[in-house]
């Protein structure tokens, strides 16, 4: 018996930030398979759009297929006045978030430790604790 019930999720609404890839896009899809409307969010608008593609599939596919409603919006989560004015771009319907996915992050290069740049060390630890997250919230 799986701990994930997803009946419990169709009709919610979740907001997930980041999700053009990675864990975003895992847990976009697999919301999306529970029947949830989706409103996904990152920087990069053609990699958001595949994601919303596989995220209307999955729900299509799914044993719930009631077609949950997906919106892609780009949002650079280092940006405080986008943010602000995010809610305004949400359609209506989609307003009521009920499940908040706070995963945008980023990182810079692959060199080792010893060989990171600090500006670009500040900027990744910054981003997944700023209070952009928090005014997201």
């Amino acid at each position: 018996m799986s701990i994930f019930r997803t009946e419990s999720l169709k009709d919610s609404t979740v907001l997930i930030t980041g999700a053009s890839g990675g864990i975003g896009a895992a847990t976009a899809i697999l919301f999306a398979r529970a029947g949830a409307n989706l409103i996904i969010t990152a920087r990069r608008e053609s990699v958001l759009e595949q994601v919303k593609q596989a995220c209307e599939k999955a729900n299509q596919d799914s044993a719930v297929g009631h077609g949950g409603r997906v919106s892609a919006l780009v949002l650079d989560m280092q940006d405080p006045k986008a943010i602000d004015s995010f809610l305004d771009r949400v359609p209506s319907e989609l307003k009521k978030i009920d499940v908040l996915v706070n995963n945008a992050g980023l990182v810079y290069g692959r060199d080792p430790v010893g060989e990171l740049n600090f500006e670009e060390v500040q900027v990744m630890i910054t981003l997944p604790n700023s209070n952009n997250k928090t005014n997201c919230s």
